[in-house]
């Protein structure tokens, strides 16, 4: 059995399309299928051109609910990525993260499996679609604690860029607290080494150029992100696909000509963020952070002749 990507419906292996919604299959797990002896997949909680994340209980440990993320690349660069960032991934402890604490290959197919904490909430881009945009005090509440998780990641030796960070992989749990998600294609960088065809993905809108083809992301592609996501939650809108911006010049719309709310500093700080060239944005996470949460001084005027 497989189930449907968009409502969770069991249906037969054979199946092309979902005879409860009519969605297409993607040759998902089927509802009830057990994992290593272990997990019971439940339901899809996601899934996208490089993978799937499903909910699942794990029967060892009184069935807590767990969430499973899929690799659909079986290819062997796909499978030597997958265990050297897994293995770096479960190391990884800090408040605003899910702890991925077990993974594997499934050997009858070949794909790749990470298991994590299961973060209840909503996500932020659903939170904007509820809501409307955020209110800026609200959104700095939220982003902030994403910040302090990516500049974590960063400080690793050596660094690991998320690469995937957007509104839908932020998690806002009921008590507040924000969690980035889905470490999917999630790498160490080693400066000067390109990304490998399993991690090379992107999120139009918030994907650094440098993302796309075979180009070197570092830290400052996580920065690009982080200010489109930032973008999002306080305009409501998806920015411009970066590729775009680059090959037919397309501009990036000033956030305050959408919510003449949002504060001056703020908005220069996530125009730097999001600048094309990498040496454009801010060096660090800390650096955005700063930006963020202290206006920058306005430089004095001139004394007008008497």
């Amino acid at each position: 059995m497989q189930m449907c990507p968009k409502c969770s419906w069991n249906n037969f292996d054979t199946a092309r399309f979902c005879s409860n919604c009519g969605e297409p299959l993607r040759g998902l797990l089927g509802q009830g299928e057990v994992l290593q002896g272990r997990y019971r997949v439940l339901r899809v909680l996601g899934c996208g051109g490089m993978g799937a994340v499903y909910l699942a209980e794990d029967l060892r440990l009184n069935n807590r609910p767990v969430a499973i993320k899929e690799n659909f690349d079986t290819s062997p660069e796909a499978a030597a990525q997958f265990h050297t960032e897994a293995e770096l991934l479960a190391t990884l402890r800090h408040p605003n993260l899910p702890r991925v604490f077990d993974y594997f290959t499934e050997p009858r197919t070949g794909k790749q499996y990470l298991v994590m904490d299961f973060i209840a909430g909503d996500d932020l881009e659903d939170l904007v679609e509820k809501r409307g945009l955020l209110p800026e005090k609200e959104a700095l509440r939220i982003f902030l604690q994403i910040l302090d998780a990516v500049d974590y990641l960063h400080r690793q030796n050596p660094p690991v860029i998320h690469r995937d960070i957007k509104p839908s992989n932020i998690k806002v749990q009921p008590d507040g607290t924000a969690v980035l998600v889905d470490f999917g294609i999630a790498k160490r960088y080693l400066p000067g080494k390109e990304t490998v065809g399993a991690a090379a993905a992107v999120t139009p809108g918030y994907s650094p150029p440098e993302q796309y083809g075979q180009g070197i992301t570092d830290p400052r592609s996580d920065i690009y992100a982080l200010g489109a996501t930032l973008y999002f939650a306080l305009t409501g809108q998806v920015p411009p696909e970066a590729i775009e911006r680059v090959t037919r010049g397309d501009t990036l719309v000033p956030p305050s000509r959408f919510n003449p709310h949002i504060s001056p500093h703020i908005e220069r700080a996530i125009l730097k963020a999001m600048s094309i060239r990498p040496i454009d944005r801010f060096a660090s996470v800390v650096g955005f952070k700063q930006a963020l949460m202290v206006p920058q001084p306005s430089v004095p005027s001139s004394p007008r002749p008497v």
